[in-house]
């Protein structure tokens, strides 16, 4: 009896947060968070890597899992939801771990 309540709990639970009585308002607002969050921590690489043009400190395999990670998650994003928020995050994050990657191997071969 106990494990039915459990799993009642966390389908009205995940309900509530996720899907719930009509609208996203949580979800959004955090994944909002989320958005300013990748853009400002990815936003100041870029500028400075775009200004020194040195990528030495910089390490490619980090990146390449970078890119990876936001790949398989902006994969998972279009395929499984179609939450507009969560698509431009990943898409976001997606944007700024390439634009590193490439920028880190193309100031790396100068």
């Amino acid at each position: 009896m106990m494990k039915s309540n459990n799993n009642l709990y966390k389908k009205v639970y995940c309900n509530y947060i996720c899907c719930g009585s009509g609208d996203f308002m949580i979800v959004n607002i955090l994944l909002g968070i989320v958005s300013l969050c990748t853009f400002i921590a990815y936003f100041p690489q870029a500028v400075k890597l775009l200004k020194t043009k040195k990528s030495e400190d910089l390490s490619i395999s980090s990146w390449v899992l970078w890119v990876t990670s936001s790949i398989a998650y902006t994969l998972y994003a279009l395929l499984c939801s179609k939450d507009f928020m969560l698509i431009f995050e990943t898409c976001l994050e997606t944007f700024f771990c390439l634009l590193i990657l490439f920028l880190t191997i193309k100031y790396r071969r100068k």
